[in-house]
């Protein structure tokens, strides 16, 4: 099984970051080079914007990254394998995760994705275990997740990914992972408990010895700040969006309490699995 590698050809300290924690370990890893939103012309982000719903913040970054990540589904559909990992090059593998990328065949048959990393918030997952490889549970996701920074993919989720994503823009955490505006919901998709992987950012202080910069939030927050293209809510459209989050919070609060007393769901902060590594080290 291959992992697809998204790094821009401006960040090798990040392609040197990544390799060091998967030498010699066994991992075949395909670097693809980003797509960088400083290279994207304004003409064509002006083009893909219109594909957008307008509800999710799309900077050049955010347009950037899916395009990155539509070029690695594309390398998956084009491959041989029927499974690959696409991983951003800013994320902290546990120390099982080699066990999970060297081969596909601990993926239960039904599954289209995987993910394999925790953005630490409390999230909705199946109580059904589907399967327990390498001491982790596999639970089905059911609640809208934030980052895209390690999942396994199929190839025909990924030829899937492909075709939807020549139809509508949104950033690639909500393409894979939101039941409203991307497919979650049109696919299945199961989470790694505890996850083997992590993003950067999610990353304390203490243990982040790389302290890699995100270079989409920090244009995200510019952009936000004096683009007019901006989703961001202002004035009246604010306030309504307030008004209904609050009420979304109430019915989410009904929802929670019923689907745990049914045992359909359990909710939780999925933890990352020990062993974290810092450029290699552990």
């Amino acid at each position: 099984m291959k992992v697809y590698l998204i790094n821009l050809d401006r960040s090798p300290e990040r392609l040197e970051w990544f390799m060091g924690q998967v030498e010699g370990k066994g991992v075949d890893v395909v670097r693809v080079p980003a797509v960088d939103a400083r290279q994207l012309p304004n003409d064509e982000f002006e083009r893909l914007l219109k594909r957008a719903s307008g509800h999710n913040s799309m900077s050049p970054a955010e347009m950037g990254c899916l395009l990155s990540h539509r070029k690695a589904w594309q390398l998956v559909v084009d491959g041989a394998d029927e499974w690959a990992f696409v991983a951003e090059d800013d994320i902290h593998l546990s120390a099982a995760a080699p066990l999970f990328l060297r081969h596909d065949d601990w993926i239960p048959q039904g599954a289209e994705i995987v993910r394999a990393e925790t953005d630490t918030q409390k999230r909705e997952l199946s109580y059904r275990v589907w399967s327990k490889p390498f001491d982790h549970d596999l639970r089905r996701l059911k609640s809208k997740n934030f980052g895209s920074g390690g999942y396994f993919i199929s190839r025909g989720a990924a030829a899937r990914l492909v075709e939807h994503t020549a139809r509508k823009i949104e950033p690639a955490d909500v393409i894979l992972f939101s039941p409203t505006e991307g497919m979650l919901h049109e696919l299945v998709s199961l989470q790694i408990v505890p996850a083997i992987c992590v993003q950067d950012v999610w990353i304390t202080p203490e243990t982040s010895v790389n302290a890699l910069a995100s270079e989409i939030a920090g244009n995200r927050h510019a952009f936000h700040r004096t683009d007019t293209r901006s989703a961001r809510r202002r004035g009246i459209a604010k306030l309504r969006h307030e008004v209904v989050r609050v009420g979304r919070q109430i019915a989410g609060l009904m929802y929670k309490a019923q689907a745990v007393g049914l045992k359909t769901s359990i909710f939780l902060r999925v933890p990352v699995g020990t062993g974290v590594s810092a450029g290699g080290q552990k």
